[in-house]
């Protein structure tokens, strides 16, 4: 088996901190204007489906210094509030922007809302949180994913979240005694995020402007939540074993020009 040279050794060394610089520079980049919303309101009353449990909050997002390219809400990650399994974390109903501002949680989905969100896999960058133990590791239905997603993507045709529409519950089945299922949000496990990239910015300076939120069950973790705009996009986390391939790909190519010019 032939040796690899030093020479090729220190040249995949130096690819390996070029990327890790860029890599770098980009996460840099892409908090260095990020805003974070501290301060939210929680309208009167509640809103959702059957059961009807969803708070909803909203902040004034007016007059930022740059456009709104993205949004992210992470889970807090405490472990506290809420239930468990495929529940767990923070659960979002659903999202909005809007130049109105609703006096009551009842009003929020006849609010009109900015036309800015894509809630297909190509708008929404999921990282799911983990699952505490369920209270009653028995539960049918349970899985691996969390709530309202599918194979580590939202799925909206569960999640719903253009519509604040959820059934505040965590059943999984129907029954005599409990006639409704779970539906109509997508919990983010602890220590999870969600990001939404929109459609199209949103200009520096808006006004007025209003961000809201519904939170399932009105248990409180959205005060401890974390919640971000940014004048970047949301890029898809790659997969390290991914970056690694590439990377010796890329070592195996210089090693083969070289070879060529020394021919």
């Amino acid at each position: 088996m032939p040796k690899i040279s030093r020479v090729f050794l220190k040249n995949c060394f130096k690819i390996g901190f070029a990327a890790t610089a860029i890599s770098l520079f980009s996460a840099h980049s892409a908090i260095a204007a990020t805003f974070d919303i501290n301060g939210f309101i929680k309208l009167p009353g509640s809103t959702g489906g059957n059961p009807k449990g969803t708070a909803v909050y909203y902040a004034e997002i007016s007059n930022l210094p740059s456009d709104i390219k993205s949004i992210t809400i992470a889970d807090s990650n405490t472990k506290q509030g809420g239930t468990t399994g495929r529940f767990s974390g923070f659960d979002l109903d659903a999202i909005k922007i809007s130049n109105v501002l609703v006096n009551n949680a009842d009003d929020i989905n006849s609010a009109p809302g900015l036309n800015v969100f894509n809630f297909t896999p190509t708008g929404v960058v999921f990282t799911p949180g983990t699952q505490r133990p369920r209270v009653n590791p028995i539960d049918p239905e349970t899985g691996d994913d969390l709530f309202g997603e599918s194979n580590g993507t939202i799925d909206n045709s569960v999640a719903t979240l253009q519509s604040f529409d959820a059934n505040s519950t965590s059943a999984l089945v129907t029954d005599s005694a409990n006639p409704t299922t779970a539906f109509g949000f997508a919990s983010l496990g602890d220590g999870g995020k969600i990001s939404f990239n929109l459609s199209s910015p949103i200009p520096a300076n808006t006004s007025p402007l209003y961000l809201y939120i519904g939170e399932v069950g009105d248990n409180g973790e959205v005060v401890n939540g974390e919640i971000a705009l940014s004048d970047k996009a949301v890029q898809v986390p790659e997969a390290s074993s991914v970056a690694a391939l590439s990377l010796i790909g890329l070592c195996f190519a210089i090693r083969q020009g070289k070879k060529r010019k020394v021919a």
